[in-house]
């Protein structure tokens, strides 16, 4: 019949049959779709059909009957239905139309039989949801055996993606209620693969512009390029970060948001999942003063006080969002040959190299005592701590090398390290503790390497 036939029916049909699976789970109980429904309104046919399935195509299916497509669409209702075989000439529509009935209403497989086969019915049929198009003249236990078992493994995943696209689609829609800047980028190509409403809003993408690859990292950030690569850097680095980067909020407007990313994997490609928070006036200024209040007056850098208090902050993000801390300990000393001007003006130049260099976003440096100096740094492992402190080790080396002298006695840094999760650990305090005790086993090392690490 014609394919208006369909139309007409298929709007009473999806009121029928189109309640949700988890509808018809709660009326029928959690039962296996165990059932084969041929659809075929001539006998011989389906005679033909049921020898060939008693000779093993079915294995665990049993066989039910249809000779019409109206038939077919209420034992749907009341089978449980795993796959079904339809003729293509039916009394009431066409195998076609009811194909595109039953498209994504019922998550069954789906084989179309056809006494005369081309390629556009076949292309009509797999468009439609069929798995395969059989020859009815051309047809035996093995194939037929084949297609039915492709055919529910085929609707099997058809039904997982619906569902794993209805979750997605409830998690976008609660991420578009957040007032948080929620964002995902590919890393290698710098493009923001998903972001919430808000960083729509600040970017003036739609997320047509987003799905389609078209909005970069760098459009998000009113430093462009530079804000990317800071991020980029300290993610690289550490596997997870915490920055503090502008966006722009309106025509001129710059609004500092706190970003906490991490590092994750999916198949080949490596993503980083961002989440932004609008930084205060108050709250950045308050920060601003805790680096800033009584810096060391010989090295410039915070003083012993000003790092306690980042020790604080840093240690309180960490225990919310379950990310390690690494803290270093490095302690200067000096040959008996140095005087006292030598060392102060040695300990000037570690305070502008360690300024100059310790600025990604993840590190902090402070000057602890009259020779030591102290570094915290969030996310990372024992590789990246053992980098760190070599990295200021060889740096605190190299400022001290001002003359010829100097390099051929160079004083012996000492590096202590201790890592692990505030949950794991217990408080600021026995974290400065691990690190004195691994400074001090530094210190007292006769194999020169003058580093050691306490992991917990």
């Amino acid at each position: 019949m014609e394919s208006h036939v369909a139309s007409q029916a298929s709007e009473a049909v999806r009121q029928r049959l189109g309640r949700s699976s988890r509808e018809r789970a709660d009326t029928k109980g959690d039962t296996v779709r165990d059932q084969l429904l041929v659809v075929d309104d001539d006998a011989t046919d389906r005679l033909l059909i049921r020898r060939l399935l008693a000779d093993g195509a079915t294995v665990g299916l049993k066989l039910v009957e249809a000779e019409t497509a109206q038939e077919a669409v209420e034992m749907l209702r009341t089978h449980r239905v795993a796959c079904m075989l339809i003729d293509q000439v039916l009394p009431d529509m066409t195998g076609l139309d009811l194909l595109n009935m039953l498209a994504n209403i019922e998550p069954v497989g789906l084989i179309l039989v056809s006494g005369v086969m081309d390629v556009s019915l076949s292309r009509d049929a797999i468009r439609l949801g069929a798995h395969d198009v059989l020859p009815k003249d051309d047809m035996d236990t093995a194939r037929l055996s084949l297609a039915i078992h492709a055919a529910i493994g085929t609707a099997r995943v058809r039904q997982q993606m619906a569902e794993h696209s209805q979750h997605l689609e409830l998690f976008f829609a609660l991420a578009d209620e957040c007032r948080d800047y929620l964002f995902v980028i590919d890393l290698s190509t710098g493009v923001v693969v998903e972001a919430n409403a808000e960083i729509r809003r600040i970017s003036g993408a739609d997320r047509t512009e987003v799905h389609a690859g078209k909005l970069s990292a760098e459009r998000i950030f009113a430093a462009g390029p530079t804000g990317w690569n800071r991020l980029r850097a300290s993610i690289e680095y550490y596997g997870q970060a915490t920055v503090e980067l502008e966006v722009f909020n309106g025509p001129g407007r710059r609004m500092p948001i706190e970003i906490r990313a991490r590092r994750v994997t999916h198949g080949p490609r490596q993503y980083m999942i961002c989440v932004g928070r609008e930084v205060s006036r108050e709250r950045g200024l308050e920060r601003e003063v805790i680096r800033l209040r009584d810096p060391d007056q010989l090295t410039g850098l915070p003083s012993r006080e000003a790092f306690m208090g980042e020790l604080e902050r840093s240690w309180n993000w960490a225990m919310n969002d379950d990310t390690a801390l690494v803290l270093t300990m490095l302690s200067i000393s000096w040959p008996e040959r140095y005087t006292e001007d030598m060392r102060a003006v040695m300990l000037r130049q570690v305070g502008q190299a360690l300024l100059g260099n310790v600025r990604r976003s993840n590190e902090l440096v402070g000057r602890y005592s009259e020779n030591s100096f102290a570094v915290i740094a969030t996310g990372g492992d024992e590789i990246v701590a053992r980098k760190l402190a070599d990295r200021l080790r060889m740096l605190i080396r190299g400022a001290c090398a001002s003359d010829v002298e100097s390099a051929m006695h160079p004083p012996h840094v000492a590096a202590g390290i201790a890592l692990g999760r505030p949950s794991d650990i217990g408080s600021v305090s026995e974290f400065m503790d691990l690190a004195a005790q691994a400074l001090d086993s530094a210190q007292k090392a006769e194999t020169g390497q003058g580093m050691h690490l306490l992991a917990v």
